[in-house]
């Protein structure tokens, strides 16, 4: 996964997709609100934080034994890595 994520344009298709799909089942399948809210809780509390992990790891911002500190605070460590994560800079 690391290699995947060190480009930029990878790693935010591999971040944005997940919202395609949530905000288009909600948008045809309105009756499907508790899929949708398990879409909703599983994305920025599970899903994203491993991914951010993957691509600090692979930019050498933080190391292996750091994997825990992603869940600190309820995911919000990561914003202390804010232009890493997004720009690569």
């Amino acid at each position: 996964m690391e290699k995947y994520v060190k480009n930029v344009w990878t790693y935010h298709l591999i971040v944005d997709i997940p919202i395609v799909f949530i905000s288009y089942y909600w948008r045809d399948y309105r009756n499907t609100l508790p899929y949708f809210m398990f879409g909703v809780i599983i994305y920025p509390f599970l899903f994203r934080p491993i991914v951010d992990y993957y691509r600090l790891l692979a930019l050498g911002e933080i190391e292996k034994k750091d994997f825990s500190k992603m869940w600190k605070w309820g995911g919000f460590y990561r914003f202390k890595y804010y232009s890493k994560l997004m720009f690569g800079i």
